[in-house]
């Protein structure tokens, strides 16, 4: 069920009505944004045709680079999937943001005077379960402060020493002069 056994049947209807209007509107908008992809396509290529009607191929020069675009069918392709997407987009979104100012009742069901555990609301269960998750937390950390781990992941709870670092450093500098050197020699 959409909310557990808290929800009714209207509700559910509710829901899937909405669902239902964005998918339809989702399938408006890839048609509509299709046909409008390949019409501007259309009309782009009879307006670059008509004020460039000595040129044999139909190829748009971009001002100050050596690209050409040619008007093609894949273009058009290109055009038709592009106007598809952004059709599809934005009506099932519009539709979606208008659909959702019917669903705050039910976005709330669980926040009503619904009982979780019998007599508990669920304000008092996640009191209940943020306590728990707390003391569950306390414990896990003091057990790693006490056995020396610490609080990080970063390093797998092992934390370099002081003798440690300074050997990696005196390693790395080795390295360095004697990378220094190979480069020097050739």
């Amino acid at each position: 069920r959409l909310f557990g056994d808290n929800s009714s049947k209207e509700d559910m209807k509710t829901v899937a009505d909405a669902r239902r209007d964005v998918w339809t509107s989702g399938f408006k908008g890839l048609g509509i944004g299709a046909t409008a992809g390949y019409i501007l396509h259309t009309v782009s290529r009879a307006v670059y045709t008509s004020l460039h009607s000595n040129q044999s191929t139909q190829k748009l020069l971009f001002p100050g680079s050596e690209k050409i675009f040619r008007f093609n069918k894949n273009t058009a392709i290109v055009s038709m999937m592009a106007g598809g997407a952004l059709g599809s987009f934005g009506l099932a979104t519009t539709t979606g943001k208008k659909a959702v100012h019917q669903m705050y009742d039910i976005f709330n069901i669980t926040r009503k005077d619904y009982k979780a555990n019998g007599n508990q609301t669920v304000e008092e269960c996640d009191v209940e379960s943020r306590r728990s998750r707390r003391l569950s937390r306390r414990k896990t950390i003091s057990k790693r402060m006490l056995e020396g781990q610490g609080l990080s992941d970063s390093h797998g709870g092992i934390w370099l020493t002081e003798e440690t670092e300074s050997e990696q450093r005196s390693r790395r500098s080795r390295r360095q002069v004697a990378m220094a050197k190979r480069l020097d020699e050739e």
